[in-house]
């Protein structure tokens, strides 16, 4: 696998302001991205987020052959709230995207609270889905186990600029504290998890990324922050019995925000499905942990062979 590359960091930053573009669809205006060439993929974003952080989630299969295209889900940035409000319209406005573009059939990437809208897209609407890759993806009831300081911290605009100027200025604390919200380490694994990412100048801009990606045009997200919050409390279990493509879900056993049971749960619904876990792995584990790397190349691997018939 030596012709595997990961993203620069000037790369990443590239997707915070990649120009979008809004085009109407049967189920309502949706806004995505659309960066790279080759084979597309659907790469549908967790929360808070949008379009850049759909294309900086799939920014490692664009540097490595595809064309990701990453749309904002309902009530984040550019698509409105009505497009798509429940987790099921969500899915079907991911359809009318394709059915809008003219692409029959895709393979799809859902990540966190992007989850629910993949997983019912390729349940609702099987002839459009070729493969479903999940990576710590939300399929059971949701509700963020986060202290009131952590909730002002990661869901206030004051909150999230207080982060991303210690992130700038404190990041060793920082990171820390991210890995103490985001997984189950223990403050020794946390330290050791933390100088992992940052040493390596692309997992730390990977996190810096994903900052920007809830913090700035904050305001802009907020519709689908709170929908997403309601709709995934709201969750039992989805129905993922009548998914039938080719599914490979990635989860950390050390996940905090979205827990392993997720996973579990995923691979015992979706016949013929395979669990990949990563050792150690935080709510982020799949971009920046000591496995991602490894994790990265597999999925990769993976969904060439799922692509190339």
């Amino acid at each position: 696998m030596n012709d595997i590359r990961r993203p620069t960091p000037g790369e990443l930053e590239e997707c915070l302001t990649y120009p979008p573009q809004v085009i109407p669809t049967a189920a309502g205006p949706m806004e995505y991205g659309e960066r790279g060439d080759g084979p597309p993929l659907l790469a549908v974003h967790g929360g808070p987020g949008g379009y850049d952080q759909g294309l900086g989630l799939g920014e490692f299969f664009r540097v490595n052959g595809f064309k990701i295209i990453a749309p904002s889900r309902p009530g984040y940035l550019g698509t409105p709230l009505d497009t798509g409000r429940t987790l099921e319209e969500q899915a079907d406005a991911l359809a009318a995207l394709l059915d809008t573009l003219k692409i029959e059939k895709i393979p799809v990437i859902g990540a966190s609270a992007g989850g629910p809208p993949s997983y019912l897209l390729a349940a609702r609407h099987p002839d459009k889905v070729s493969c479903l890759l999940e990576i710590d993806s939300v399929c059971l009831y949701y509700k963020p186990d986060v202290s009131p300081v952590e909730e002002k911290l990661f869901l206030t605009k004051a909150g999230i600029w207080l982060l991303r100027f210690f992130m700038d200025h404190f990041p060793d604390s920082m990171v820390k504290n991210f890995l103490k919200t985001e997984s189950t380490l223990d403050r020794h694994e946390i330290a050791v998890a933390a100088q992992e990412i940052l040493q390596d100048e692309g997992k730390f801009a990977f996190l810096k990324f994903l900052m920007a990606t809830m913090s700035e045009r904050f305001q802009e997200r907020q519709d689908g922050v709170h929908n997403d919050l309601a709709q995934m409390a709201a969750i039992t279990q989805l129905d993922l019995a009548p998914i039938t493509c080719p599914t490979l879900i990635v989860h950390g056993t050390a996940d905090k925000d979205v827990p392993p049971r997720h996973g579990e749960y995923a691979k015992a619904s979706i016949a013929g499905s395979e669990l990949q876990w990563i050792e150690g792995g935080s709510h982020i584990g799949f971009w920046a942990s000591a496995e991602a790397y490894s994790a990265q190349d597999y999925a990769l691997s993976w969904l060439r062979s799922k692509t190339s018939s």
